[in-house]
């Protein structure tokens, strides 16, 4: 697969909400999630969707969209080849977490991941042709997190990090701390983490987009998976939601409801490849496809576009092109 696939990045924007459905515990509209981490996700099916409507809403090139995302049976000439129809080529894996925003007390907040996080990008970006160095000291790093719980007592950041607590000027050498959420822990500076993030960085941010990038240098930070699997299923963004009766301009009896959201800046990845090209019209083969999609776009995904929820940054990753 890896010749015909990319890596493709989500950049929470502002925060986002791709639903369930009705919830049965205290939150009434909870937020998908995968079954065996229990860590938010955006599924495969809702992007196909939002970037099926964005290219038929911008340079539409029928041919190329019809082979993408699939052509419906003109009913009225059935029995016409050209008219007949049939799946879209384009495959989008559901969006995993690789990194989830945290309240910092240093740093006003952290991109917070995990050893587990990490290492299931590094091994899709393999799976997708990406060339990703794998520069981190994963020895140095099982050596932090081995006696670890799901208390944030330790957490790994990189040379030029400011989530940890200032010099005093004058004072003795100590062990920094970064302050995250309610938690305290004891810093431990990695420069091969330094290393990983400027390579990295070339593949979530565009060259332009240089703030963006040293944020996230920044203010990564590395937690045991523990951890990291507390803040994913408990920090999230929930918001009241209320109906107002249009008469009276009052609330409407009942008519509380309480939303999640994964929050704004969180970052989230995927594969796209490509199956089966169904059609030939425009000479088209998986890699003519896959070549043809923007390398960045702004698109609005998951619920509650009208109250400024939804808004991503969605940036695809060339792969191997040979």
């Amino acid at each position: 697969m890896s010749s015909n696939s990319r890596l493709y990045f989500i950049h929470c924007l502002t925060p986002v909400h791709v639903g369930t459905g009705e919830g049965t515990g205290v939150i009434d509209m909870p937020i998908m999630r995968e079954k065996i981490t229990a860590w938010p996700l955006f599924p495969g099916s809702s992007i196909k969707g939002v970037q099926g409507e964005y290219h038929r809403r911008t340079n539409y090139d029928e041919s190329w969209y019809s082979a993408a995302f699939g052509k419906e049976d003109n009913k009225k000439e059935a029995t016409s080849v050209e008219n007949s129809g049939h799946a879209g080529a384009l495959v989008l894996s559901d969006a995993r977490m690789l990194a989830f925003p945290v309240a910092s007390r240093y740093g006003t907040f952290a991109y917070v991941s995990s050893p587990l996080a990490i290492k299931r990008f590094l091994r899709d970006a393999r799976a997708a042709g990406i060339e990703i160095p794998d520069s981190l000291d994963w020895e140095g790093i099982d050596k932090v997190f081995g006696s670890t719980d799901q208390t944030v007592d330790k957490v790994i950041v990189g040379t030029d990090s400011v989530l940890r607590e200032p010099l005093q000027a004058g004072g003795k050498e100590k062990a920094r701390s970064v302050e995250l959420d309610e938690f305290k822990a004891e810093a431990n500076e990695k420069e091969s983490l330094t290393n990983w993030l400027t390579e990295i960085t070339k593949h979530l941010f565009s060259a332009e987009d240089c703030f963006s990038a040293e944020m996230f240098k920044q203010r990564f930070v590395i937690v045991s998976d523990e951890a990291f699997q507390y803040f994913v299923t408990t920090c999230c963004e929930v918001t009241p939601r209320i109906r107002i009766l249009s008469e009276t301009k009052t609330v409407d009896g009942g008519a509380l409801w309480y939303e999640e959201y994964i929050p704004t800046e969180a970052i989230l990845y995927g594969l796209v490849w490509c199956d089966k090209v169904y059609t030939r019209a425009g000479n088209l083969d998986a890699k003519k496809l896959l070549n043809r999609l923007p390398e960045e776009q702004f698109l609005q995904v998951g619920a509650n576009a009208s109250v400024g929820k939804g808004r991503v940054r969605f940036r695809f990753s060339a792969g191997e092109r040979s």
